[in-house]
């Protein structure tokens, strides 16, 4: 469980930390609840199955509570419709927090979790 901050509202959702997903996403039935910026036109973005699509809707800029931790900087997450998962977090999250993902455990490599410009 994640908590997803916007504005003044905050949910509780259920992510997969998907060490293969590039980028981070809520599917559209989260993201209707805080308000997010839909797109003119979906994008379409291939599946790991062969002709198949998924729809990217809009965005949504929020900050992210994870494992106890609030992250520090503001993330722009994908909205899809359709999405199985409340939430997907990507390795655009996960490799510059340094969250590490042991069986069902999640921590960070540095406390309290913060990018640094390198």
């Amino acid at each position: 469980m994640i908590e997803v901050y916007k504005d003044h509202r905050s949910i509780e959702v259920l992510a997969l930390f998907d060490t293969r997903a590039g980028k981070s996403y809520l599917s559209h039935k989260v993201a209707e609840r805080l308000g997010y910026e839909p797109y003119p036109e979906p994008i379409r973005l291939p599946l790991a199955v062969e002709g198949k699509y998924a729809e990217v809707v809009g965005r949504l800029h929020v900050y992210l509570e994870i494992a106890g931790y609030r992250l520090p900087e503001e993330e722009t997450l994908g909205v899809v419709k359709g999405l199985r998962e409340e939430a997907i977090i990507g390795v655009n999250i996960i490799e510059p927090y340094g969250i590490v993902l042991e069986k069902d455990k999640i921590s960070f490599r540095r406390y309290p979790p913060q990018v640094l410009l390198t």
